[in-house]
């Protein structure tokens, strides 16, 4: 069938397949494929489709909202989506895409895995059959001489998944690399003041996708990672050196001594002289 979707392309194909009760209850199987042409400008919201999504980007570059925040897949890369769960991506300079909704048994177990390893946006690297295996899943229903077995099927959707599991880097990562330049950032500089907006910019990030991503991978907030690192500096200073409380509290970052000792009493558990003391 033709896609009549706006901004898909008119050549654009798409089969829809109703499960055996058999499938159901043994295999992974496909409830919709296809390979669309999606024009600049296209873009899809939905609160629910229960299956899982799978589309794999043969040109151009697609995004998908993560955390609030559209992520960029790009060519020759796989995006995989609960759309059991709310979900959207769009295309703003337009791409020709693969795609396969699916389900099945095991299928939840497989999301969970895929992605608490390698997230929603998987690169596959060079060899890959990835795509090949998804051309054969789409050609069984687009040449009427090719048997539409549904063993098959569920063999080819498992080899889809496995490779997804056994891939490489995935550029989810590259948000974590952004995140250790922020850290780096505050540990090189943490002797005088850094705006949220500041260390939002050198992670390329908003600020508020920025602390909830800092947060999740550090443990603490921005502010809480900026004090924290002015506390273990003084706590040095204190122990190996002959600086004055004043002089530590200012190489520091704090705006004077009075803001340094409560601040320092209220991480560490006791003044700054005492600790130094001891």
């Amino acid at each position: 069938m033709y896609s009549k979707e706006e901004l898909v392309g008119k050549k654009s194909i798409y089969y829809l397949n109703t499960p055996t009760r058999t499938a159901r209850d043994l295999f992974l199987y496909p409830t919709a494929v296809g390979r669309f042409k999606y024009l600049p400008g296209y873009s899809l919201k939905r609160n629910r489709y229960d299956s899982y999504l799978i589309i794999y980007i043969e040109s151009g570059t697609m995004e998908i909202l993560l955390d609030e925040k559209y992520q960029i897949a790009q060519e020759g890369t796989v995006i995989f989506i609960d759309c059991y769960k709310p979900h959207a991506y769009r295309t703003l300079d337009g791409c020709t895409a693969l795609w396969i909704h699916f389900d099945g048994k095991m299928a939840r177990n497989y999301y969970k895995e895929v992605v608490k390893e390698k997230g929603h946006i998987i690169a596959m690297g060079e060899g890959s059959s990835f795509s090949s295996n998804l051309n054969k899943i789409l050609a069984s229903f687009d040449n009427p001489s090719l048997e539409k077995k549904e063993a098959a099927t569920s063999i080819l959707i498992n080899n889809l998944l496995l490779e997804l599991c056994l891939s490489g880097p995935n550029p989810e990562s590259s948000s974590k690399d952004a995140i250790k330049k922020a850290t780096t950032y505050i540990q090189e500089n943490f002797d005088r003041e850094i705006s949220l907006n500041e260390l939002a910019s050198i992670a390329g990030f908003s600020p508020y996708y920025f602390s909830r991503k800092f947060k999740r991978e550090t443990g603490l907030t921005p502010h809480q990672f900026l004090l924290s690192t002015r506390i273990d500096a003084a706590k040095y200073n204190l122990s190996n050196s002959n600086m004055t409380i004043k002089e530590i509290a200012s190489s520091c970052g704090f705006e004077d001594e009075s803001a340094f000792c409560y601040c320092f009493r209220k991480r560490v558990g006791c003044a700054p002289g005492k600790f130094k003391s001891k």
